[in-house]
């Protein structure tokens, strides 16, 4: 029940990275945001960098909260990746491209947020940014909420530093409906 909920969690996620928030060229927060803004400097597969951020953020879970957290988010670090990298290779980005951007941010949400919802309902992990609001929790008490809309925005405004200002507010939204 947890390896399938996780494996159709992660799908519904890449899926909406890989056909409404790459074409649309939107901005998202967590690992995938990270990603998307190296992505605007080294000419490397999305699915690739991902792989490397959150085999890092995984290595950083362990270390701090243990081997029970880090065995709930291993599915998710090796699968999550490995889904994006087929769903590279579909044409996703034509499905959509000359779909309204409203639309597309509302599906991106929708997509993201059910699948995260997925994951963590089971008691898995999406891991990933996930990782440091769960040790700052753990460590200074501060609320995992709290600290998640914290990171995903400054994420957010990183990339709108580096690729300027159009398309924030449907990043924005996607990022509040998720």
């Amino acid at each position: 029940k947890v390896l399938f909920f996780t494996l159709i969690g992660n799908t519904m996620l890449a899926f909406a990275i890989c056909a409404f928030v790459v074409p649309q060229d939107f901005m998202m927060g967590g690992a995938s945001g990270i990603a998307l803004a190296i992505q605007k400097f080294l000419p490397i597969r999305l699915s690739v960098l991902s792989a490397m951020i959150n085999s890092a953020l995984f290595c950083l879970g362990w270390a701090f909260l243990g081997w029970q957290f880090a065995a709930r988010s291993l599915v998710s670090t090796v699968i999550y990746p490995l889904i994006m990298a087929v769903f590279e290779e579909l044409p996703l980005a034509t499905l959509f491209a000359g779909e309204d951007r409203l639309l597309c941010a509302l599906y991106a949400a929708v997509l993201v947020g059910v699948g995260i919802g997925l994951v963590v309902r089971v008691g898995g992990s999406t891991g990933g940014m996930d990782i440091p609001p769960c040790i700052l929790q753990q460590y200074k008490g501060i609320p995992i909420g709290k600290s998640l809309m914290f990171f995903d925005g400054a994420i957010i405004l990183a990339q709108v530093l580096m690729q300027g200002i159009d398309g924030v507010l449907y990043s924005l939204l996607i990022l509040m409906l998720t």
